[in-house]
């Protein structure tokens, strides 16, 4: 009897020593403060753009290549800033932001109608070169990401982009495709503000805390419009064109950005 109680004391003794051990080992979690991504920040980016136009001609009547469509592509480099504020809750892998940027652009795709002349225009082709060039573009896009490992953020986004583009016609050898002698040209633009949308998405890295790495890729649809001409060259041809023009473009960029510091998310909480 006094041996099975010695043996009891003893192992209620280990137990409480390891109850205290593991006690003291493993204290209370600490609250969890980080919210990485969370702030505002501003950078700037460099990158490849593609723009491609396709031209309709709407000319009506029996005109040559009235309903034929002539698309064209230009390459680029791309270069530009941004600015942007992040919303993220304490240690949620949910990001949530709006950017804007603008952005320098420098394409000009061109497409081709070419005739071949008839009667007093034989030997001779009438040429419309169908020209759109954009100089500059801007973005307004909203953000959603999910941070997948430490501090990397896949992202997608979305919203308006808008550019400025210069539509030019241009025709030499105007009519021989009708029968007139060749010599007269024509050429003419008309410039303005599109406004269309964008999609896209990247991935960001976070450096020490302030400085963000970025790889992104945006395409870009300025929707189409009708220009209306009239042609009217130095000679006896008077005539009306009308063409519908589509825009569009995308792009392959990368930046780097200074994000200022995150607000405190244990001492007030981002909502």
């Amino acid at each position: 009897m006094t041996r099975k109680l010695s043996l009891t004391i003893i192992a209620l003794g280990f137990l409480g020593t390891a109850a205290w051990a593991d006690g003291m080992v493993q204290p209370a979690a600490a609250p969890c403060c980080e919210a990485p991504f969370a702030g505002a920040y501003i950078g700037a980016a460099v990158g490849f753009a593609r723009h491609r136009v396709e031209v309709t001609n709407e000319t009506g009547g029996n005109a040559p290549a009235t309903g034929q469509t002539f698309p064209d592509d230009d390459n680029s480099v791309t270069f530009g800033g941004y600015v942007g504020y992040n919303w993220q809750r304490c240690c949620s892998p949910f990001v949530f932001g709006v950017e804007a940027d603008f952005n320098y652009l420098d394409t000009s795709p061109t497409g081709l109608d070419v005739e071949t002349g008839i009667g007093a225009g034989a030997g001779a082709t009438e040429t419309v070169s169908l020209e759109s060039s954009i100089n500059w573009f801007g973005t307004l896009r909203g953000r959603a990401g999910y941070v997948v490992h430490d501090h990397v953020l896949l992202y997608a986004t979305g919203g308006l982009a808008y550019a400025k583009i210069d539509h030019t016609l241009t025709a030499n050898n105007i009519g021989v495709a009708q029968g007139f002698p060749p010599g007269l040209s024509f050429s003419d633009s008309h410039d303005r503000t599109k406004v269309g949308w964008t999609v896209g998405g990247g991935a960001e890295l976070l450096h020490e805390s302030n400085w963000v790495l970025r790889a992104e890729a945006l395409y870009v649809d300025l929707g189409d419009n009708a220009e209306f001409w009239l042609v009217d060259p130095p000679g006896p041809i008077v005539a009306n064109a009308n063409d519908r023009w589509d825009d569009q473009f995308w792009i392959a960029r990368i930046g780097i950005a200074y994000k200022f510091h995150s607000p405190d998310c244990c001492a007030a909480p981002l909502k």
